[in-house]
């Protein structure tokens, strides 16, 4: 440690020394220590500031070349129509954020003082001074969840884009993540390494399920070491140091209930966002190869019609899992699960009592089959059952009879 001592006492004493300086500063400020000043930017016992630009820095000069115990009084005379300053260190370091006085009457002082001189940076500690009264420095103050602005304490959110696998750290406190990716899965810190109380918020912009994971032994709500969040959704989770509690879940679906209309070809359709909102959606087209659309990977029930022309199959997909075919002329409610596409009425049997179809034709009866929909039952007229065979008449039983306009095929029915 460098030291600088009187001869005749043997005490530390500073090289020399400036009383008093006064600065007005527009950009960064570079300060010397009067023995070795060039200029008039020298540390003076009291230093007074006025910062007619926003942002600025005033620098210390090199803390070796004093003894500890340095100190001086830094002021912001500045008033409306100028800004703080931050004195900081050789290097840039913050040692304290100094704002405009409230008043013309109340000036911000602080009394900045060296213990280790031992760096270039040295390490410098402050004393807040006021009229009558002090306070401790907001940017000092301001921690997780809180920001300092001027001289007062504020809450703040920080919001963070994710879209992929990420896990949460104790500085995350207070921060809105906002997902913005697929399908995936954000794991939680380990709860009895946080205080009791830490949070944070969690909303779902992505196209795809979040799965929120926990560590340990830990469990949210009681239950389970995982939850899902749906697209659209969102929830503040808390900690009380041993499980995870969630509030503000949301519940509720980001899917309306209007109708998509679309027109396709064939090929690969991957809805966007926007499409894949509507519960209700109708494909029609002529169909020039098979064709497949891809639902977002999340939980949801649709209502599905397929009226597209051509000979090729239409196919509801995921990406991944069971996937849904949907024969042309049928509608069908499907349910996806996040990873597979399958029938809502896929029971082997069931019993109704009364059940009543529209009228059809031959060439689109009312009562066909999945994987023929141009052979069943239509109504022919009124008071006549008419049979179509692939698309065509084959048959007609009225009260008269059974009537063949096909006739019979090698003398049999």
């Amino acid at each position: 440690m460098t030291t600088y001592t009187n001869p005749y006492t043997g005490q530390t004493i500073n090289p020399s020394q400036v009383g008093y300086e006064s600065l007005t500063i527009s950009a960064d400020t570079y300060l010397q220590w009067p023995i070795n000043g060039t200029d008039t930017n020298v540390v003076a016992n009291i230093l007074e500031v006025s910062a007619t630009a926003s942002g600025k820095n005033v620098y210390l000069p090199p803390a070796t070349q004093v003894s500890n115990g340095q100190a001086f009084i830094v002021r912001n005379v500045g008033s409306t129509g100028n800004y703080s300053f931050t004195l900081v260190d050789n290097s840039g370091n913050t040692v304290i954020v100094i704002p405009v006085a409230p008043t013309t009457a109340t000036v911000n002082s602080y009394y900045v003082y060296l213990t280790n001189n031992t760096t270039t940076n040295g390490t410098w500690e402050t004393l807040a001074m006021g009229i009558g009264t002090s306070s401790a420095s907001a940017s000092t103050l301001a921690g997780y969840g809180l920001t300092a602005i001027n001289n007062t304490l504020n809450e703040s959110t920080p919001v963070t884009l994710v879209s992929s696998t990420y896990s949460f750290k104790a500085a995350d406190l207070s921060s809105l993540f906002v997902w913005t990716g697929g399908a995936g899965t954000l794991t939680l810190p380990s709860a009895p390494s946080l205080i009791n109380g830490w949070y944070v918020f969690i909303k779902n912009d992505g196209t795809g399920i979040v799965n929120i994971t926990t560590q340990g032994t830990s469990v949210i709500d009681g239950s389970s070491s995982t939850i899902q969040i749906q697209v659209g959704g969102t929830t503040a989770i808390t900690t009380d140091g041993t499980n995870w509690y969630t509030y503000a879940l949301s519940t509720a679906s980001t899917f309306n209930y209007t109708q998509l209309y679309l027109t396709i070809t064939g090929g690969t359709t991957t809805l966007t966002a926007v499409q894949a909102k509507n519960v209700v959606q109708e494909y029609a087209g002529t169909l020039t190869s098979n064709a497949t659309i891809v639902l977002p990977p999340t939980v949801q029930i649709y209502a599905l019609r397929n009226i597209t022309t051509g000979s090729y199959s239409l196919t509801f997909t995921t990406g991944s899992g069971a996937t849904l075919i949907l024969p042309q002329n049928q509608t069908v409610i499907a349910i996806c699960d996040g990873t597979n596409v399958y029938n809502a009425n896929s029971a082997s049997s069931s019993s109704i009592n009364t059940l009543t179809l529209g009228n059809g034709s031959a060439t689109n009866p009312s009562l066909s089959f999945v994987g023929d929909a141009t052979t069943g039952l239509f109504l022919a007229a009124s008071g006549q059952l008419g049979f179509a065979t692939a698309g065509i008449n084959a048959g007609e039983l009225t009260a008269n009879g059974l009537y063949l306009p096909v006739g019979i095929n090698a003398g049999a029915f």
